[in-house]
């Protein structure tokens, strides 16, 4: 039998360790991952996913070297303080049997913020650094003195040591993003004149240091992995030239160098967190000149989504492993899915996104949702849903809508033993991502349908199409249990004139329609990101919102990508806090917050102003049958990430 992806399915060893593969799982944040620095079971149920579904290497998510200058956040589990309980030091040795267990390495990533940190999360101390500088959020940041550079690097060694003596294969050194390792070697953020700043042998002897030590704590078979960022994309930070030579100055104290870039409080712009508007893979431009000049392994990190993709950079010998972090959310299958011939029922990491930063100060949080996935429900609630209880028996079910809603209905039920009929009033799936196959931002939303698609055929589902399904309907089949997925409709603003425009969809429905000049009635997401399609397109676009800013409704990383865009765009523009008097034959009246009123003059007026949900369905259809549920736009229009939970939550109930 011929193994698909052979480079990807090559084991990689180094030293006494081998990596099954070469598709790794780097430290993400996961849903309740600790609580009082031990981890949870919530946790170790995640972590173990991963492993199960075939990734090589699975790494816990930032923890810290110590809790007296290097505390950032509540997801650090803790291997260092001093008296830690017998229970939890059982915790971690759980967590990481559970990872070896199905053959990954456990690999733990170890952290100082430095002067990221806020005194609120040290006790009211200042944070430290390697040079004194007022934050513009007014903390004073205290200079490192030679104790205190010393006594960090010795915190680094003996929370390595600690890492091994839990049972961790290797532990990764958080030398990227903007961190206290890269803040000695960035001259951003390294004004000192000493032996620890200056030229980059001096910004890089903390590093240095801090290697030698861990070195002489753990051994040589424990392995080291180092993070960098290849170029923090930031006016005067470390760029990918003087990269390359810190990496060679480092190339003998570890056994793995990897690549990611950017700053973490401008994650999106520098590509610390890619978006969907960065290309995948985004930053292996930074890891092939590194690959270059060192003789030990290099792994990329960046927007990877697709195993077609990872085998040509592997088949290439570009790097020697690949790192799927949010990818690992949208299908902790992915690995296994890809050795079995199942590449087409992975669910693409849309980079949409399930991560939002935490803001400087901690007294300032908001509530925290958990970290949840758009196309993987499942996701942050595997253990509650591994309890949940087996159907009585098998069940007739009919499928409403085969939008994302009711495709995840159909595919969760069938694979529950249900038999399945999925009825869709047209001739395709997907419900409203068939916009999809047009606009290129959005090719990963389009895999996802496709991989929803094949699942649902493999899972056995039945489809009738072109069919409208009414009262009629469902009591010629009889079903047991209908799951009404009938989406929603445009809603149509009460404005004068406003036969005059059409729905913001017709810019993919038919492009050729819309002039050169264009008015978009609403700066939503939905008409923020099609007044860009259109713009991209060489369209004049201007925007119409009635509220103080655009996208409001896109949560904040997606919002850093889009707005910048945006604005960079030529023949984008946009009135914030204006409404629309009436839309002419000429274009549209404007009116300013003022009162002000000027004609803006359009070949086309779309409008993109939310939707209304198809609830003359749902009671329509709701006392057909006794078990009757409605899920997703027909209840209340939002997002994927509502459709597809409350699919999959319905067909779980039956």
């Amino acid at each position: 039998m011929t193994i698909p992806f052979p480079h990807i399915f090559t084991p990689l060893t180094i030293k006494k360790t081998t990596f099954k593969n070469r598709v790794f799982a780097p430290p993400v944040t996961t849903s309740r991952c600790v609580v009082d620095g031990a981890p949870t079971e919530e946790a170790i149920d995640q972590y173990e996913g991963r492993s199960r579904g075939g990734f090589a290497q699975v790494t816990i998510t930032e923890s810290f070297v110590d809790f007296d200058y290097a505390a950032r956040h509540e997801h650090g589990l803790d291997i260092v303080s001093p008296g830690l309980t017998v229970h939890h030091l059982e915790s971690v040795h759980i967590l990481t049997d559970a990872i070896q267990a199905h053959g990954a390495v456990a690999s733990i990533q170890l952290n100082h913020a430095g002067n990221t940190n806020h005194p609120a999360l040290l006790g009211g101390r200042n944070p430290i650094g390697p040079s004194a500088m007022l934050r513009p959020d007014g903390v004073q940041v205290d200079e490192m003195d030679e104790e205190m550079i010393h006594r960090v690097a010795d915190n680094f060694a003996v929370a390595c040591a600690s890492a091994q003596a839990l049972g961790f294969d290797m532990a990764m050194l958080h030398g990227g993003h903007g961190w206290l390792l890269s803040q000695f070697t960035s001259p951003l953020s390294n004004k000192r004149t000493d032996k620890w700043g200056g030229s980059l042998e001096n910004r890089a002897r903390f590093a240095r240091l801090v290697l030698d030590k861990v070195r002489q704590q753990v051994g040589e078979d424990f392995l080291i992995e180092y993070r960098v960022s290849g170029d923090e994309r930031t006016p005067g930070g470390m760029q990918i030239e003087e990269t390359v030579e810190f990496c060679k100055m480092i190339e003998d104290k570890v056994d793995l160098i990897h690549v990611t870039s950017g700053m973490y409080f401008n994650h999106v712009e520098s590509k610390a967190f890619s978006s969907m508007y960065h290309d995948h893979g985004c930053n292996l431009d930074l890891a092939i000149p590194i690959k270059k000049a060192v003789k030990v392994p290099v792994v990329s990190v960046g927007g990877y989504n697709d195993p077609a993709h990872i085998e040509r950079v592997l088949a290439d010998g570009l790097v020697d492993a690949i790192a799927l972090g949010r990818q690992q959310f949208a299908d902790p299958e992915f690995v296994n899915k890809a050795l079995t011939g199942r590449a087409d029922e992975i669910a693409p990491c849309l980079r949409c996104s399930c991560f939002n930063p935490l803001p400087p100060d901690p007294n300032k949080r908001p509530s925290a949702p958990p970290f949840l996935c758009t196309v993987n429900p499942r996701s942050g609630r595997e253990l509650r849903l591994r309890w949940a209880p087996p159907p009585r028996k098998a069940k007739n079910v009919l499928v409403v809508g085969g939008g994302v809603g009711g495709l995840y209905a159909s595919i969760t039920a069938a694979e529950r033993g249900h038999k399945v009929l999925l009825a869709e009033k047209t001739d395709k799936l997907g419900g409203t991502l068939w916009f999809t196959e047009v606009d290129p931002h959005k090719n990963d939303f389009r895999r996802y349908r496709d991989s929803l698609v094949t699942r649902a055929q493999r899972a056995g589902v039945d489809f009738a199409f072109n069919t409208e399904v009414t009262a009629g309907y469902i009591a010629d089949r009889n079903p047991d249990a209908v799951i009404c997925a009938a989406g929603s409709v445009p809603a149509v603003p009460p404005i004068k004139g406003i036969d005059h425009a059409s729905h913001a969809l017709l810019a993919y429905a038919d492009f050729d329609r819309i002039g050169r000049r264009v008015v978009m009635i609403g700066g939503g997401l939905t008409g923020s990101e099609i007044a860009l399609y259109l713009a991209e397109r060489g369209k004049e676009v201007h925007i119409v919102e009635v509220r103080g800013d655009l996208a409001i409704e896109g949560n904040d990383s997606h919002r850093r990508a889009l707005l910048p865009l945006m604005r960079k765009t030529p023949g984008l523009s946009w009135s914030l806090n204006t409404t629309v008097a009436e839309v002419t034959p000429e274009g549209v009246m404007l009116v300013a917050a003022d009162g002000a009123q000027t004609l803006r003059a359009a070949d086309t007026v779309l409008f993109a102003t939310g939707m209304k949900a198809r609830r003359d369905v749902v009671d329509a259809l709701r006392n057909s049958v006794p078990w009757f549920v409605p899920v997703g736009d027909c209840r209340r229009p939002r997002f994927i990430l509502d459709a597809v939970y409350e699919g999959m939550s319905a067909a779980m109930d039956l």
